[in-house]
């Protein structure tokens, strides 16, 4: 007897969101996760920093921090 195989729907098409897995991690383990890194944004010269909060009563947080490049200005006097 011979199976069915379907493909997985397309990203667009998919009904479950793709941090899935750290939100049900979050509720199951009954602990904030979270989730950290560095991007550039499109069309932006500087990277950010962002983080992601998944809290286990379903709440999420999320951060976004432009980092500094280069050194400190330090010609200017406040």
């Amino acid at each position: 007897m011979t199976g069915r195989h379907r493909r997985p729907p397309p990203p667009e098409q998919a009904a479950l969101p793709p941090d899935l897995d750290l939100r049900l991690g979050a509720i199951t383990q009954g602990r904030t996760v979270a989730d950290e890194g560095i991007v550039t944004l499109p069309g932006a010269a500087d990277p950010y920093a962002y983080r992601t909060l998944y809290r286990p009563d379903g709440d999420v947080d999320h951060y976004l921090e432009r980092l500094a490049t280069g050194p400190p200005d330090l010609t200017s006097s406040d």
